[in-house]
């Protein structure tokens, strides 16, 4: 086997947001706390909320054309298609299917990646890992796309007033060996599967007619259990992923975390004793995006200018089941 002599890192950043803003005075109209209850428990202020003709593969199509600008590439180009989702235009096909149509990559093979508010961080692990052993892909496009509010009971506090609609995307490409993605960490505590869920339309719990009104079209979300699940394992996962190329915390230069709320962010970089500065924050004003909040965070922090050449960056995120993940990259 030949020795691979290239790094597989980001060549263009992308994001879509609808447009319709959702505030928590709006939200708090049909629930029994105040809007500034919502805000000390979760720093979010304001999260989108798609129109009724605007579909997550409208989204990830967006997102994904705005990423292939940055890259300077056309559609064609691109080898790999991987979206990271649970709220795709359909059950099935896979929404990268559609992305790929719409977009027209002629080129790609395209598949989807179910690890819910990680899933952006994982599809990053597997399109490198694809592109690192096959190298006939030169350029390969990752998705994290939300669409959430069509699952939300708005007269669920515990629920509706984390999450938003959104998508955005990364292109990836070959770069010298060294940089761009130099570890991947992934693992599981299914201990606690079903604290976050969304039961109606699997296949133990489909929609019927005469089981609509159990509400279990909804996401179901035990928000107690998601913090002592991410302040307990998160930080095990990037030790992982840094331990792994002989790094510590202390040699990164920057964090971009799943924005589940802005408070649990700020606990965990206290927790990693690792001051605010060090990370990027946008779950004030999207809420949770879920799959796409790491990509969507990662597009605010490049085109803010928040990351340089040669920094170390950790992607980290958590998602429902639970799912932990960690990628670090070298940035180029």
């Amino acid at each position: 086997m030949s020795p691979i002599d290239f790094g597989v890192g980001v060549a263009g950043v992308g994001k879509y947001l609808p447009q319709e803003v959702v505030t928590n005075e709006e939200l708090c109209r049909k629930l029994k706390i105040t809007p500034e209850e919502i805000f000390r428990k979760t720093g979010i202020e304001t999260r989108r909320r798609c129109s009724p003709d605007e579909h997550a593969s409208f989204m990830a199509s967006s997102a994904a054309q705005m990423a292939l600008d940055g890259a300077g590439i056309t559609a064609d180009k691109i080898g790999l298609i991987i979206s990271c989702t649970f709220s795709g235009d359909y059950v099935y096909p896979a929404l990268s299917c559609k992305v790929q149509q719409m977009i027209g990559a002629k080129n790609a093979g395209s598949f989807d990646v179910m690890a819910n508010c990680t899933g952006f961080q994982v599809g990053l692990g597997v399109a490198s890992d694809r592109m690192l052993l096959d190298p006939s892909i030169e350029y390969a496009l990752v998705i994290g796309s939300a669409l959430q509010s069509r699952y939300l009971n708005y007269e669920d506090p515990n629920s509706c007033i984390y999450f938003g609609d959104g998508a955005g995307a990364v292109v990836l490409k070959k770069v010298p060996k060294g940089y761009g993605i130099i570890s991947n960490h992934v693992f599981s505590n299914p201990a606690a599967f079903d604290s976050v869920r969304m039961r109606g339309g699997g296949s133990s719990f489909p929609i019927r007619k005469e089981n609509v009104d159990q509400g279990l079209q909804y996401y179901e979300l035990d928000g107690l259990e998601v913090w002592k699940q991410v302040v307990q394992n998160q930080p095990k996962s990037i030790k992982l992923a840094l331990e792994r190329i002989g790094m510590q915390i202390s040699n990164v230069n920057f964090f971009i975390f799943h924005q589940a709320n802005l408070r649990l962010i700020e606990y965990l970089m206290g927790k990693m004793k690792i001051p605010m500065s060090k990370t990027f924050v946008n779950v004030q004003q999207y809420g949770n995006t879920a799959d796409a909040s790491q990509a969507i965070a990662l597009y605010d922090a490049v085109t803010q200018g928040c990351l340089k050449k040669e920094d170390v960056v950790v992607v980290s995120g958590v998602g429902a089941g639970f799912t932990f993940g960690t990628s670090v990259m070298r940035w180029y």
